[in-house]
């Protein structure tokens, strides 16, 4: 079977900003931004763009070093990232009020767009977000992306990347889609875990995550930057058996919804990446926020 990569990707190569970004838009009607987690890549979002678009228009990019994107050396911070969904918008010509998805640490993008830019926020939906308050850090964050960088080279460079690539995400994602994975997706994901550039933008964003959350803290505190006035939904992945961990991540995702003054929905049987186990019943969510009245 050939590459995947001679065939043309989805989607569109772009200049957003200072960083060239793979880019999707689809469909018509209210505009909706699906951000994925760490490291996370446009085709997690398949299913659940798939079931939004005959009435919106749905926008994923892959941030840089991931999916399509090319690298940089920039360090991802709250503001950055912000800003670097305004600017994707605004390139695609769409300048109203976005629904912005967040999972896991792009939930700490989603609230910080909301907040930055509440004129562009027209709902805001954290699905299985990251929710710290004041994390510590042991070392230094100098330290830690220069570790980072050489590990990521390391790993690279003698094959044990391209050798464990797919292993590695088939760990750390264990969530399936209700029709099982595409051969498209598969030779996706064999290409894009196997790039150097891809491990070490995965190990910094890994790295800014303290500072990036004590920066949303601050921005929180901040009396310039209150939440505006929109919808939103706090939506927590359960795998459907409790254990410990599982009670004190729901308690954690409602005490964050409590906090934010949104809806909490937990989504279940699914695993973290629950756009990829329930990408219908979270598509159905996110239809929620762009409805006439969704408080009612």
């Amino acid at each position: 079977m050939p590459e995947l990569f001679h065939v043309k990707p989805p989607g569109e190569i772009l200049q957003v900003g200072e960083s060239r970004l793979h880019v999707l838009a689809e469909g018509d009607g209210p505009v909706v931004v699906l951000c994925g987690g760490l490291a996370g890549n446009w085709f997690d979002w398949d299913d659940c763009a798939r079931h939004l678009q005959s009435d919106h228009t749905v926008v994923r990019f892959d941030r840089p070093g991931f999916g399509l994107s090319e690298p940089s050396s920039e360090v991802p911070t709250v503001r950055g990232e912000a800003q670097r969904i305004r600017d994707v918008l605004d390139t695609l010509g769409l300048t109203g009020p976005a629904v912005v998805v967040g999972h896991s640490i792009a939930g700490f993008y989603a609230e910080g767009f909301a907040r930055l830019f509440p004129d562009r926020a027209a709902g805001m939906l954290l699905l299985d977000s990251s929710a710290e308050k004041e994390p510590k850090r042991l070392f230094p964050r100098d330290l830690l992306l220069i570790a980072s960088r050489a590990a990521a080279a390391s790993f690279s460079t003698t094959g044990l990347q391209r050798l464990l690539g797919t292993t590695t995400r088939k760990i750390l994602n264990q969530s399936v889609p209700p029709s099982g994975s595409s051969e498209a997706t598969l030779e996706w994901v064999r290409k894009i875990y196997r790039e150097p550039h891809y491990l070490e933008a995965a190990m910094i964003e890994y790295v800014a995550y303290t500072d990036m959350a004590l920066e949303l803290t601050a921005l929180r505190r901040s009396s310039k930057h209150p939440l505006p006035d929109i919808d939103l939904s706090v939506v927590a992945a359960h795998t459907g058996h409790t254990t410990p961990w599982s009670i004190a991540w729901m308690a954690k995702q409602q005490k964050l919804a409590t906090y934010l003054g949104g809806s909490f929905h937990v989504l279940r049987p699914a695993h973290h990446h629950a756009m990829i186990d329930q990408p219908e019943e979270l598509a159905n969510l996110i239809r929620r926020l762009t409805q006439p009245n969704p408080r009612e």
